[in-house]
């Protein structure tokens, strides 16, 4: 398809954007809605209006498929494909997802939690990082894949090859052949972690966990759920179920720490809905002012820096067009920190999301947005919900690092362990 619209203003260089990405998306962006990054082979394009966000994900997102390293890692997992082998799939994972099936897995959450919290000492210096990750590795193994055995640090640690992995490649560099070795082990660790919980799975007919149903439907079902299938689905959700959460609890923490009128009111809000009682299922939907903290942790320090789309033919997005195999960035750690739609974007205020805002409805997209929406957002928003609650509710944090730095991969890591130390209420 051919247009006499413009292109895009150039504002620099891929290789220029790799040396430091969040730097650069927040300067090139100012004062423009749209830029263009030259690469190598094609061009890149930060995008940073919500109307646009809107039209990439919603509008035309048909006219686009998810651009980076993906299938190398989660090869045929449902962030992978698309058209009817996508609608398959996503129609197969669904029933695990639905409000009544998350509110079943809180009572897992709420023991896994609380292991968690229970070997926590007054005045103990804690990794909040490694604390969320491990938390979170546990609590996926349990509720979707029926156990987590020995298995939670295996996954931890693989995460995190993968993620540095993921780091060299989102640049317009090579991968070192240290890191590319680490990644090739990790997915290997991971393939046959998952292989071992699908074979343990051939017969039976007891469990109900995901991985269970995936195992039940098998290659007949329309999804055509193959033990390779089975395994990459497996895998994307050790990301999608996890790594996020555990930064969203990472985040929120450091925030909290810093924020003592903030976490009275959240500590006044679960005395009252608590009254003494462990953070459980029958509260996941009482604690509203907790999910302002949370969603406001989310809008500073995005979990997702970015969400990436390759056009698949030529695009239009306000006043340009954008070649077809062109790529697009919609970063949430610029828009998220717009002025034009945060008053005073940089301070940490939970309240902004207390009710009704004019705000436009795709300035804060955490878990995407359209059709290919975070198909696990309830499941992560009740697990970040009660993990907060039961951390806060027994606990307050003070930093010891005091600073850092996000550096991007898959997601937005912290450039250093997040050390704070706990002090029982």
């Amino acid at each position: 398809m051919s247009s006499n619209r413009d292109q895009p203003p150039v504002v620099g260089t891929l290789a220029e954007y790799s040396e430091s990405p969040f730097e650069r998306r927040e300067e090139w962006s100012e004062n423009r809605d749209i830029a263009t990054m030259v690469g190598p082979d094609r061009n890149h394009h930060l995008v940073v209006h919500p109307e646009y966000v809107r039209r990439v994900l919603v509008t035309d997102n048909d006219q686009y498929e998810k651009y980076g390293a993906y299938n190398s890692v989660f090869g045929g997992g449902l962030v992978s494909v698309y058209d009817e082998q996508w609608r398959a799939q996503r129609g197969a994972l669904q029933p695990a997802f639905t409000p009544d099936r998350v509110i079943a897995y809180c009572e897992t959450i709420r023991d896994v939690v609380q292991s968690t919290v229970e070997p926590l000492e007054d005045g103990q210096t804690v990794d909040v990082s490694e604390l969320s990750t491990r938390l979170t590795a546990e609590v996926m193994l349990e509720t979707l894949f029926g156990g987590a055995g020995d298995k939670t640090e295996t996954v931890a640690r693989v995460a995190d090859q993968i993620n540095d992995w993921f780091m060299e490649t989102a640049t317009a560099g090579g991968v070192p052949d240290e890191t590319q070795s680490d990644f090739d082990r990790g997915r290997e660790e991971l393939t046959s972690l998952v292989d071992e919980m699908v074979e343990d799975r051939d017969g039976d007919t007891e469990s109900s966990d995901l991985l269970s149903m995936l195992v039940a439907m098998g290659p007949d079902h329309e999804a055509g759920y193959t033990d390779e299938r089975i395994r990459d689905e497996m895998i994307t959700l050790f990301f999608g179920a996890h790594e996020t959460t555990a930064l969203t609890l990472t985040y929120t923490l450091f925030l909290l720490a810093d924020a003592p009128e903030v976490g009275r009111k959240l500590r006044s809000e679960l005395d009252e809905v608590l009254d003494g009682a462990v953070p459980g299922p029958e509260h996941v939907r009482e604690l509203p002012y907790t999910e302002q903290v949370i969603d406001e942790a989310m809008r500073l320090y995005s979990p997702a820096h970015s969400l990436f789309r390759e056009a698949t033919t030529d695009v239009e997005i306000g006043p340009y067009t954008v070649p077809e195999g062109d790529v697009v960035y919609l970063p949430q750690c610029v828009i998220h920190r717009d002025e034009r739609w945060w008053d005073s974007p940089e301070t940490f205020r939970p309240e902004r999301f207390d009710g009704e805002s004019d705000r436009h409805p795709f300035a804060f997209f955490p878990f995407g947005a359209g059709p290919r929406r975070c198909i696990g957002e309830r499941f992560a928003r009740a697990e970040a919900n009660l993990a907060v609650a039961t951390l806060a509710d027994a606990f307050r944090f003070e930093r010891v690092t005091e600073t850092f730095e996000q550096v991007a991969g898959l997601t937005a890591v912290p450039d250093r362990p997040i050390e704070m130390t706990v002090h029982s209420r």
